[in-house]
């Protein structure tokens, strides 16, 4: 019998393209479809709990509203608690991080945080939970009510108030890390008697009852702002803050009398003579440190008496800047007495002064032009406190100047007292007094080997005359001159030794006609150069080199 043979061949398929040159050929190869991808929708979970009274009885009709993020005002999430107190939000994206807030006219609002779990599985779809358990709100019909006096017995009439009842909600049995505040916070203002009733607020028993102990003890922190009476800007209370538990409310009353303080702001400052007490009235922060060098001496009493605290570069204020003085309790008003003088306190400057609105602090601007740069000038300071009525009086003083620009020592001027008993007027006679003013306030030592030496050129005193620094008041007989003659009295003792005036009998054989001829020089040529501490400086600190010589013509008086 004859076989025959099968043969298959394979055949290719291949999906091509239409022509598109018309000539009847393929185009190419032709793309497969896409296929759609299946994405999973995200899962979903609720939000549920049950809302109830503090005595555990269920609350019906409590508005509840979720946000999930920035949930916006188009799907907003709200419920109503049914007869039982429950609440459910559902199709709640898993991994939201909500906040529910439960709120019911007459009860205390709760805000409750809560993360939906994000494995909100997919067998069985949709079932994670987050529970916030019993939410408990306390009910806010109840009044509390405080007195308010002053330190001096007077009702703060019209004192501002405010008090915070907490905790005024709680969150219990709840599965989840689920967190929770509720609070309630009532303004009030005290009637003409002193008394402040804040309404609508948790009764006592209740905060008691809900609270836990110790710190977190339910109870009321009540604030009172500072007290103006009068509305002058004076306060004649300071401001107040205490926490009281409910349950000391509940044996002494809800109705507490209570003094508010007095008002200061020196607080964590001290009296150096006596660390646990305030310091009271007292100057707390000037550009002028020579007033307040005790503060500046970290409270140390001894400490503060030392010279360091008291050298010119320490007391250098700018020509241009005002004078400013804060204190730790407000001055009495127009109580404030600034007084300026020159080095000698002789001269009264002109001294515009200018409180703040609370008068703790003022501003003293002298006139333009009154200030020389690298002389010392003197600030005497008389205050009434607003506060006990003490009254308190500085001295100070200070050199005019920029710290960081240092000027040459110079000869100003050179006086004379023209003596009538012997001589000839108009000319320098032996025994009168010549005075040297200089450009600058001098930091002196009065070491007697290190006195200064004054000549006459030409001529005249050859090898020289001891120059005496003539800070006031002095007593020296040349000057002339004693605390008695000065219009505004300063304690030489108070201050370092810093004068731009020196002065010296002209002990010359032959009287001297003053002219143009005539000068003094001003030698510091008397110094030890390696007894560092014996130099003379001038305010910016630097010592004066014993090469230094100044002089200037003699001029009558």
């Amino acid at each position: 019998m004859k076989k025959h043979w099968a043969v298959v061949l394979p055949l290719l398929m291949i999906g091509c393209t239409e022509a598109n040159d018309q000539d009847g050929a393929d185009g190419g190869v032709r793309e497969p479809d896409p296929v759609p991808v299946v994405t999973p929708a995200p899962p979903k979970g609720t939000v549920s709990g049950q809302v109830l009274t503090t005595r555990m009885e269920p609350l019906s009709g409590a508005s509840v509203a979720m946000t999930i993020g920035s949930a916006t005002a188009e799907a907003p999430f709200t419920a109503t608690t049914d007869g039982a107190g429950n609440f459910t939000f559902k199709n709640v994206p898993g991994g939201s991080q909500v906040l529910v807030t439960v709120s019911k006219d007459g009860f205390a609002t709760l805000r409750a945080s809560a993360t939906v779990p994000s494995a909100a599985g997919n067998v069985p779809l949709d079932n994670a939970n987050a529970n916030l358990g019993a939410i408990t709100l306390a009910e806010t019909k109840s009044t509390v009510r405080f007195t308010l006096v002053t330190p001096s017995g007077q009702p703060a009439a019209n004192a501002q108030a405010y008090l915070e009842a907490l905790p005024a909600g709680t969150l219990a049995f709840n599965g989840g890390a689920a967190t929770a505040v509720s609070s309630v916070v009532v303004a009030a203002r005290a009637d003409g008697q002193g008394v402040v009733s804040f309404t609508n607020v948790p009764a006592p028993a209740e905060l008691a009852r809900i609270g836990e102990l110790g710190a977190e003890a339910g109870g009321y922190r009540l604030w009172v702002d500072p007290v103006d009476l009068n509305g002058d800007g004076m306060f004649e209370a300071g401001g107040y803050t205490r926490k009281f538990e409910a349950s000391t409310l509940m044996v002494y009353g809800s109705s507490q009398l209570i003094k508010l303080p007095l008002p200061r702001n020196d607080a964590g400052s001290v009296d150096p003579q006596n660390p646990s007490a305030p310091m009271g009235f007292q100057v707390v922060a000037t550009n002028v440190p020579s007033l307040n060098y005790v503060k500046l001496a970290d409270n140390d009493p001894a400490k503060a008496q030392t010279e360091l605290l008291k050298r010119p570069v320490r007391n250098m204020v700018r020509a241009s800047t005002p004078l400013f003085i804060g204190f730790s309790q407000p001055v009495a008003k127009d109580s404030l007495l600034a007084i300026l003088t020159d080095e000698f306190a002789q001269k009264k400057l002109e001294l515009t002064v200018t409180p703040n609105a609370t008068g703790d602090a003022y501003t003293l601007t002298p006139a333009p032009g009154d200030l020389k740069e690298g002389q010392e000038y003197n600030l005497l300071l008389r205050a009434t406190s607003m506060y006990d009525g003490s009254v308190k009086t500085w001295k100070g003083f200070f050199i005019s100047g920029e710290a960081q620009s240092p000027k040459p020592l110079q000869v100003t001027s050179v006086t004379y007292q023209d003596s009538t008993n012997s001589g000839t007027l108009g000319s320098l006679d032996p025994g009168e007094c010549v005075t040297l003013h200089l450009s600058q306030s001098v930091l002196t030592n009065t070491t007697a080997k290190k006195l200064l030496r004054a000549y006459l050129t030409p001529g005249g005193v050859s090898t020289g005359t001891s120059v005496t620094p003539a800070a006031p008041p002095s007593a020296d007989v040349c000057v002339g001159e004693n605390a008695a003659t000065l219009k505004f009295p300063i304690n030489s003792t108070d201050f370092n030794d810093v004068t731009s005036r020196f002065v010296f009998a002209y002990s010359g054989g032959t009287s001297v006609a003053v002219g143009s001829t005539s000068k003094i020089q001003l030698r510091f040529e008397g110094f030890q150069t390696e007894e560092l501490q014996a130099y003379y400086e001038t305010p910016w600190g630097a010592p004066i080199a014993s090469t230094t010589v100044i002089e200037a013509p003699i001029t009558r008086p």
